[in-house]
């Protein structure tokens, strides 16, 4: 596999990242994750933009154009002969070596990287447990990709363990956040709800495109809390992320989601 590091495009068993790098001390930078299908990248501005975003938050300079960032994925497609099928890219950011300690450097020099794999089919629907794990909406990580993602890890694991694909993750008040690697959206009495990004729910980019999707096709659409009984209430609910597009959520802890099938609201945006 060909991976493209700090500009240059490695054999990934021989690309080396510093041992001080503060991305694998401190889990100090931000990644993102996009699909490429036959060698075209998929909203590949819209992640650009938000990985930018996430990076002047934290003080990280980026140090490569959106220009040659976008050259470079098509380049890794080519390079691993990934341009006939499903792949996907992520793209990784960190604020480089530093010394030792918690405080930013005062001068560093950000290291960048990208992998991609071959990406499976999206699955045909999902079922998903309420975690135990919190969703803090309160930090900073909770609106970036963060590469500081343990709690998310914990709480897919745990889904895992208990035979479920996904875990939603619950925030400090109690209501539905998101799931691990993924924005939610449920119906209820044809209107559709998703959390808004203040109650800890990611600034998913398939996240905006349902949302003016559901406006475009005149689907009643809210950014609202959703609590725990709102979810057992809801007659359809569906996952989003840049990998599985609209993913039908089925059954909760057990339980299904309104009839236990993929419902219309569902089935209209996912085509």
């Amino acid at each position: 596999m060909i991976c493209w590091l700090n500009g240059a495009y490695e054999n990934i068993e021989q690309a080396r990242i510093d041992p001080r790098d503060r991305g694998f001390l401190l889990g100090d930078g931000i990644f993102e994750t996009m699909l490429a299908v036959d060698g075209a990248v998929h909203h590949a501005n819209q992640h650009l933009a938000r990985l930018s975003g996430a990076a002047e938050l934290l003080g990280i300079a980026m140090p490569f154009s959106n220009v040659e960032i976008t050259d470079a994925m098509i380049n890794l497609l080519k390079a691993n002969h990934l341009t006939l099928e499903r792949a996907a890219l992520r793209l990784t950011l960190t604020r480089g070596v530093g010394a030792r300690g918690v405080a930013p450097p005062s001068e560093a020099a950000p290291t960048i990287l990208m992998t991609v794999v071959s990406a499976p089919p999206p699955p045909v629907q999902m079922r998903g447990i309420i975690s135990s794990y919190v969703r803090n909406e309160k930090s900073v990580s909770s609106r970036i990709k963060s590469l500081n993602y343990l709690d998310n890890i914990l709480a897919r694991n745990e889904a895992v363990q208990q035979g479920a694909d996904e875990a939603l993750m619950c925030n400090s008040s109690g209501d539905i956040a998101c799931a691990s690697a993924a924005n939610i959206f449920i119906a209820a009495d044809g209107v559709l709800y998703t959390p808004p990004v203040g109650n800890g729910a990611l600034p998913g980019i398939m996240r905006g495109i349902i949302m003016e999707a559901a406006m475009a096709q005149n689907i009643p659409f809210h950014e609202a809390p959703i609590s725990r009984a709102a979810l057992a209430n809801a007659s359809e609910a569906f996952l989003t992320n840049a990998l599985i597009g609209v993913c039908p959520l089925t059954g909760i802890d057990g339980l299904p989601v309104g009839s236990g099938e993929t419902g219309p609201i569902t089935r209209r945006l996912r085509a």
